[in-house]
């Protein structure tokens, strides 16, 4: 097998996917707190934020590709504790932009939509202006300058959802189940994003990897949709029933200030690669394949089936 990728968060929603899918074409290690057992991957249980041992591990393991994606992603989470919201999401990305310098890999970085305001028409572009209004979206945008300043850096802005190796819901899964369960669900109106697909999310890596993509990029569903709308076309595709209530955001007390307008505008990454990009409504219908072809229980497996 020619080249390596190095995985921090191995064990989360998107490094696990990623490893499952791609092991074929890369050698994949990495690491995460969590056990992971993915066949021809390599992984070990650690904490990321042993800086000593990290970086030692990637001087021996020398990866060509070292992709991001471990994170403290919960907004509210992050608002309560700042200090180590920073120490997680923008001073480890800083000691990993230099450790894959160091062995020349091309450092690939899962940031977010939360780097936006939130309040403007339309989608956010990658040329708008950064300026996020919760502590969250503030270390992800400090960190992607870090990760710029090496010409090589790709940034990729997302927003994620899909099947987990672990026993935990992302949040697709988390409305499917919730439904399932005759629960009622308040979901917002006022709030729109860009779901993609972790599964598409790969495919689209591998071929920045393939191309060595740098720079700023949005790789997110074709449009935006409300969180409404989206718990909405998961109940009709999976044929569930259940009640879904209209809500709005102003109507609830967050710790940390919510983006409104996450909606991101992929027109950039589709030109560099000529590629197109499932709608929030393809992607959802391909969430449903996926569980229909029983890709959630072959993950769990990790190809020890």
């Amino acid at each position: 097998m020619g080249k390596s990728i190095f995985v921090t968060g191995i064990a989360g929603l998107l490094g696990s996917n990623i490893s499952y899918l791609l092991r074929d074409d890369y050698h994949i290690c990495g690491i995460d707190r969590n056990a992971i057992h993915i066949k021809d991957v390599d992984s070990y249980v650690g904490s990321v934020l042993d800086f000593e041992q990290l970086e030692n591990k990637i001087l021996e393991e020398k990866p060509d590709y070292l992709i991001h994606c471990a994170a403290l992603v919960n907004v509210d989470g992050c608002e309560e504790d700042p200090d180590y919201a920073w120490k997680i999401n923008y001073e480890l990305t800083k000691r990993l932009t230099e450790a894959s310098a160091a062995v020349g890999a091309k450092m690939i970085f899962i940031s977010s939509d939360a780097v936006f305001p939130g309040n403007q028409q339309g989608m956010n572009r990658e040329e708008d202006e950064v300026k996020p209004i919760s502590v969250y979206g503030k270390t992800k945008a400090a960190a992607e300058q870090e990760v710029l300043k090496n010409p090589r850096g790709l940034v990729v802005r997302t927003n994620i959802y899909g099947y987990n190796f672990r026993d935990k819901s992302s949040f697709g899964e988390w409305i499917k189940k919730s439904l399932e369960d005759g629960l009622e669900l308040n979901m917002f109106y006022d709030i729109w994003f860009s779901p993609i697909l972790v599964n598409e999310l790969a495919g689209i890596l591998k071929r920045c990897m393939e191309e060595d993509v740098s720079g700023v990029y949005h790789i997110c569903s074709t449009g935006a949709i409300s969180k409404y709308e989206m718990a909405l076309e998961i109940r009709k595709q999976f044929g569930l029933s259940g009640s879904i209530n209209k809500a709005s955001m102003k109507n609830f007390e967050f710790k940390a200030p919510r983006t409104q307008n996450m909606g991101l505008d992929n027109t950039a990454i589709c030109k560099k690669l000529g590629i197109t990009i499932s709608t929030p409504q393809q992607s959802v219908a391909e969430f449903k394949r996926l569980w229909d072809e029983g890709y959630p229980q072959k993950l769990k497996k990790g190809g020890y089936e």
